[in-house]
């Protein structure tokens, strides 16, 4: 869903950015401890340098794994296959991604869904991929494996599609003159009206000209609600019928992101043990005219779309992210759907599928796990903050 993780919300709102098994309402977690604030994790790979380096199967931490889980895990595997099927997987794997080809991880993930499919428990399934598995360590942000795990969430707020009363502030559609970067990090273009075209423009100019009359896709009560829903790049939205409206990430202007939550804490107006999105929410209730001057220090701006069946990650309008199994990472330097096992520093590891991206994702140390959709997602998602080990794994020959 080309989120901004981007803590999880927190971290996104900070560090980066905008896409499930719809659960009841999960216990809230315990607070993540806060890793070093001079860490980058969003340090560049050394010119040339792999993302990824194999170790000793036997370095593999043991994963967790409740059958519960298994329909979960086996359904978010049959996306990531779907999608390999395609041509955009073709055109996405047209050179081995981080030395890892298409046809590993095809065959990596079939053997994980065989294995989940007849694993009696969680040491027989330990066992059959400790000896049918190679795996695949991300160096991280130092050369080390360190590697920061955020999380995000699907939103569900109120909406309306007319304007009207509470209902003020807009998301938008695609606008008809925008011409998409061809690659990640490339800004957009506009095209004008005499055919030429120029930089698409930041988020302050955007929202300082009219440019945008016309294109409001729907319209949200909070303006603090819109920005998250940005953020997150879906959202869930209720309208004044009670019908539920699902919008998409629908494109970019390709600016790079600018969290807003670190500047707060920066410039003393949060403390940082209080670095939360509750915290921010409580802010900005009590100095609303600040927001506007915070949120345009973004360049970045979001475009959404209608969906259904959503939300779905980066492997396109079909493929679903879901929760506590699809996660974002840096697709440039990661091989796309490949399985992986998520080990953070004091919990247990787990499996997921790398199923999307995020505008903050940029590097070998950041991953954002997906939470769910709606509040007790939020509060799992604006807990998560924590380093780990991230390994991908890919089937032996």
């Amino acid at each position: 869903m080309r989120h901004f993780s981007a803590i999880a919300l927190v971290a996104l709102l900070t560090l980066s950015s905008a896409a499930c098994r719809w659960g009841g309402r999960q216990p809230e977690p315990k607070p993540q401890p806060q890793p070093p604030k001079s860490t980058d994790y969003n340090a560049p790979l050394p010119a040339g340098a792999l993302a990824l380096s194999e170790i000793p199967i036997e370095q593999l931490p043991a994963v967790a794994f409740d059958p519960s889980s298994r329909r979960a895990l086996r359904s978010g595997i049959a996306n990531s296959l779907a999608w390999l099927a395609t041509p955009s997987a073709d055109k996405a794997y047209a050179q081995p991604v981080a030395g890892i080809s298409k046809d590993k991880v095809i065959a990596g993930l079939k053997l994980l869904d065989e294995l989940i499919a007849n694993a009696a428990d969680e040491t027989a399934l330990n066992a059959a991929i400790k000896t049918r598995f190679r795996a695949y360590m991300s160096v991280g942000c130092d050369q080390r494996g360190t590697v920061l795990f955020t999380g995000y969430y699907t939103p569900i707020f109120a909406a309306s599609t007319t304007p009207g009363g509470e209902y003020r502030y807009p998301l938008y559609r695609k606008p008809k003159d925008l011409i998409p970067a061809t690659t990640q990090d490339a800004i957009a273009l506009q095209r004008l009206p005499d055919g030429s075209s120029r930089p698409y423009p930041a988020r302050a100019e955007i929202l300082a000209s009219a440019q945008m009359r016309g294109e409001e896709l729907v319209w949200l009560s909070n303006p603090v609600e819109t920005y998250i829903v940005e953020v997150q790049g879906s959202a869930r939205l209720r309208l004044p019928t009670g019908d539920i409206l699902e919008v998409g990430y629908d494109g970019t202007n390709g600016h790079p992101y600018h969290g807003i939550m670190l500047d707060l804490v920066n410039e003393g107006k949060i403390a940082r043990s209080e670095l939360n999105l509750a915290s921010l929410r409580r802010y900005f209730a009590a100095h609303p005219d600040e927001l506007p001057q915070y949120t345009a220090r973004n360049p970045r701006f979001i475009f959404f779309t209608k969906t259904t069946g959503g939300p779905f990650g980066c492997l396109g309008h079909k493929v679903p992210v879901t929760t506590d199994v699809s996660m974002a990472a840096d697709k440039s330097i990661f091989p796309p759907a490949a399985a992986v096992v998520t080990a953070l520093n004091g919990g247990a590891a787990t499996l997921h599928l790398d199923q999307d991206a995020g505008g903050g994702i940029r590097a070998a140390g950041r991953c954002d796990l997906y939470m769910g959709v709606g509040e007790a997602a939020e509060q799992r998602a604006g807990a998560q903050f924590a380093e780990g080990r991230l390994y991908y794994l890919v089937a032996r020959d």
